[in-house]
């Protein structure tokens, strides 16, 4: 919890100004009915007119200053929880943008959605009710007790039996209602989750006729997740009336016992007016602190959720060198990578080296850890043994900005962002010309566009699978970059584009080093070095035409995609 009330330090100062308004308002509020008692008491019974009116006038001037220290408690309020909100969300996002995929397995995209969002919210809302009633609350009841006490000491008695029967009722709902706060925020977890999903493979559910199915599967959360909801706020809105109940049986007592302190002359009809005011008052404070109580539960369970992701431990961290020499290289060590939680190696004792000039390519089936290679470059996994150097220095001992500033990785879904087609090319470069994102769209074969401004829509969805891979190719060649990391992105182009974009790529590789992860011999035949994987291990390596004669795997993977090639003709 501590980085969350880090995070409300710098709203402190406008805390004070919310407590110094709510004295203000409490004791305004309090004033009221020791006034009322005297219009009774002495305006009423001795019929003085000047007297009730001025004593009107001063209640008048109690009300307004009231009105405005409420009116700049809910301005300040509102400030203080949404300004925090907005600066958690803020925090929360920079964090979340420091995962690596292995604290991505550990808090799934659908629950960081729900917390950054659903949880956030209730924090909101919560910290802006709690400002305006927990310090409220409290004067006002404490102020109430003595003042009722001070006016009619034989009748409160009756004041805490009734805070005895509010106290009970408080700790029964709690009880029951807490469990479940809990169970919410997971169900709604599981919503997101269960939506997400069903969102994101609407076409295979149409192909398959899933529709029926997964209604259905979304059906039973949800009806989950309302019953859930019924059961605690059926429980909650209990409170209410029985808080209703208790406060007009306690009017009635005062009103029944008072009546017979006044005929003994213990007490004035004013003082008794008085009492019920006061005894109101105290009733309400009571409900207030016990809403509070009632959601404080949920309010912990949110925060619980929002500070988890705060406080997870990152498994990749900035290293402290901020600069790489020109025309580095990179060597894999005896490199091996286990994925969190299995028992099998992914990758074994892989070497290599990308350098300068050079253009390198990695093959192999399904599964063979080729994507894992290029993942490992950019430290968005790291290595489990072994180490990957840049000029003999360790990759992990560098900035990550200095390294992935070097980088140029295009990964197998070609991933583009709402906006242009220029706001996405400046996502590689940000600085990039006009003329810089023609000529690397040119390089790409991207000749569908009309213009630069050309709409995107979230995830690329008005383009198809070859435009949004050359979009993505075009991004990732429009800055110069020591590394340039292709990871199987030319599995929607033709042969003809394929062999015109690769060629376009030679340009660059003078002076840089070309890493391709393919399935296709066509895309990496012309490789310098063919990297031949099987089960994370590499093979063989070497050319084309020595692979194709002494390697059993690539030659069947090129026997097998010529008669592939040969069946289409």
């Amino acid at each position: 919890m501590k980085s969350l009330i880090k995070i409300f330090k710098n709203k402190i100062p406008q805390v004070i100004i919310i407590f110094l308004l709510l004295v203000v308002q409490a004791y305004c509020d309090l004033s009221l009915p020791s006034y009322t008692a005297n219009i009774v008491d002495i305006g009423i019974q001795n019929t003085d007119i000047d007297y009730i009116i001025n004593v009107g006038i001063l209640m008048l001037v109690m009300v307004s200053v009231s009105v405005f220290a409420t009116i700049g408690i809910s301005y300040f309020s509102s400030r203080v929880s949404s300004g925090y909100a907005k600066d958690l969300r803020k925090v929360v996002y920079s964090k979340v943008l420091k995962f690596s995929n292995h604290e991505l397995n550990q808090i799934s995209r659908s629950s960081l959605i729900t917390r950054s969002t659903n949880d956030i919210n209730q924090l909101q809302n919560v910290l802006a009710m709690m400002l305006m009633v927990m310090f409220f609350a409290p004067i006002m009841g404490i102020g109430s007790i003595i003042k009722a006490f001070e006016i009619g000491g034989n009748l409160s008695w009756i004041i805490l039996i009734t805070f005895l029967a509010v106290l009970i009722l408080l700790v029964i709902i709690t009880v029951r209602v807490l469990p479940y706060f809990k169970l919410t925020q997971e169900l709604i977890d599981k919503m997101n989750k269960t939506a997400r999903e069903i969102l994101i493979g609407i076409p295979v559910i149409k192909a398959f006729v899933r529709q029926d199915y997964e209604r259905k599967k979304f059906g039973k959360v949800n009806k989950e997740f309302l019953d859930v909801n019924l059961y605690v706020f059926r429980t909650i809105f209990i409170l209410m009336p029985t808080m209703t109940l208790i406060l007009n049986l306690m009017i009635v007592l005062i009103l029944y016992f008072g009546a017979y302190d006044a005929l003994a002359g213990n007490i004035l009809t004013g003082d008794i007016i008085a009492f019920i005011q006061y005894s109101t008052q105290i009733v309400f404070s009571f409900i207030m602190l016990g809403g509070i109580m009632i959601i404080l539960p949920r309010f912990l369970v949110s925060a619980r959720r929002v500070a988890e992701v705060l406080n997870m431990e990152l498994s990749i961290v900035d290293g402290d060198i901020t600069s790489i020499n020109d025309n580095p290289t990179i060597e894999f060590k005896n490199v091996s990578y286990s994925y969190p939680g299995s028992e099998k190696e992914t990758l074994k004792d892989i070497n290599f080296e990308l350098v300068p000039g050079k253009t390198t390519a990695i093959i192999g089936g399904t599964g063979s850890g080729k994507s894992t290679i290029l993942n490992l470059i950019p430290r968005l996994q790291d290595v489990t043994t072994g180490e990957i150097l840049i000029d003999g220095i360790n990759i992990k001992q560098l900035n990550l900005k200095t390294l992935r500033d070097r980088i140029s990785f295009t990964p197998q879904e070609a991933i583009l962002f709402q906006g242009t087609v220029k706001s996405n090319m400046q996502t590689g470069k940000s600085d990039a010309t006009d003329e810089e994102i023609e000529n690397a769209l040119k390089m790409a074969q991207v000749d569908f566009l009309e213009d630069m401004d050309d709409e995107v829509s979230q995830g690329g969805s008005n383009f198809s699978g070859g435009q949004k891979q050359r979009l993505s190719i075009a991004r990732a060649i429009i800055g110069p970059h020591d590394f340039y990391l292709f990871d199987d992105c030319f599995s929607a182009l033709d042969m003809n584009t394929e062999s015109i974009v690769k060629n376009n790529l030679d340009k660059i590789a003078k002076d840089s080093s070309i890493l391709f992860v393919s399935q296709r011999i066509s895309t990496i035949r012309d490789a310098d070095e063919i990297i031949v994987l099987d089960n994370g291990e590499i093979i063989d390596k070497g050319s084309h035409d020595d692979l194709i004669n002494r390697c059993e795997i690539y030659s069947e993977i090129a026997s097998s995609q010529m008669e592939d090639s040969l069946c289409h003709l």
